[in-house]
């Protein structure tokens, strides 16, 4: 009999667990469906009353307006900055987590504390300072400004984790490659980097949203239209007197449609890097 019940209990808690996750996915679906929807729908119909779900003359005028107009430049600035910034802010971490995990050094941790404590530091606090700091070296209103910038962001965190991840490798690894002849960088290039390859991913793809999305920094340091990233672009839409709602539908959906399909395409090395990954199973 108790084992009759525990089956039926243990059924209930499992459709009771499945009614949990397709509600908080619902919770999470539903506003990127309806920015799907709404961006096929035209202006006039996006916001009637009663609401109008799925749209009765599908349209794709917003989108011909975001490929025919200033987003599409918007789009294309965020990509060589978001590219640049991760691409650099990685290979500085990589190094940098290297040096903290794998060699003592004076300074070494007090050196890495300080810079994980930057980010306690609101970014306003730093932003008037970091103004000064490009505009003394001529990088106000610039892609390469903006990518400096954003090591601010990108270089504490990136640098922290895979610093987490070069300390899961055994050192004995290291001493067997030193053994065998290796020179320190063929130990860098051969021996450890492949085996922290997941945590490089994960890093990469934080790294990536961070500059993706990032607002605050573009709209202060970026001064010309033809500049802007895409999140600029997208407040660009808005003011106290209209709203270009199918065309901020349409490109919003574009706006993050490169970031869902890299973690799409890549979550398997980014669950395998943030569960430890390689390094930490050695």
């Amino acid at each position: 009999m108790s084992s009759v019940s525990g089956e039926y209990e243990s059924t209930g808690i499992r459709y009771l667990r499945y009614m949990i996750i397709y509600g908080l996915l619902s919770v999470v679906l539903f506003p990127i469906l309806w920015i799907i929807l709404s961006s096929i729908k035209p202006s006039s119909t996006i916001f009637t009353t009663p609401p109008q779900i799925l749209p009765e003359s599908p349209t794709l005028v917003h989108y011909q307006e975001v490929i025919n107009g200033p987003m599409r430049d918007y789009f294309l600035n965020s990509v060589i900055v978001t590219v640049v910034s991760v691409i650099t802010s990685v290979a500085l971490s990589v190094m940098a987590g290297y040096g903290w995990a794998k060699f003592e050094f004076r300074g070494s941790r007090i050196t890495s504390t300080i810079v994980i404590l930057s980010r306690v530091f609101p970014i306003v606090v730093i932003l008037v300072p970091l103004f000064q700091i490009l505009k003394t070296f001529g990088l106000i209103n610039s892609h390469a400004g903006l990518v400096v910038s954003y090591y601010v962001y990108t270089l504490p965190l990136t640098s922290w984790m895979l610093k987490g991840f070069f300390e899961n490798i055994p050192d004995n690894v290291i001493r067997a490659a030193r053994i065998d002849g290796f020179s320190e960088l063929q130990i860098f290039t051969r021996v450890v980097l492949p085996m922290i390859r997941p945590g490089i991913i994960a890093t990469a793809l934080l790294a990536v949203t961070i500059a993706w999305q990032e607002l605050l920094f573009s709209l202060t340091f970026l001064q010309d239209d033809g500049l802007y990233t895409m999140p600029v672009g997208l407040l660009e839409l808005t003011n106290q007197f209209n709203t270009q709602w199918g065309l901020m539908m349409a490109s919003s959906f574009l706006f993050m449609l490169p970031v869902a399909v890299l973690f799409i395409t890549a979550q398997n090395y980014f669950i395998e890097g943030i569960t430890g990954g390689e390094g930490g199973t050695v």
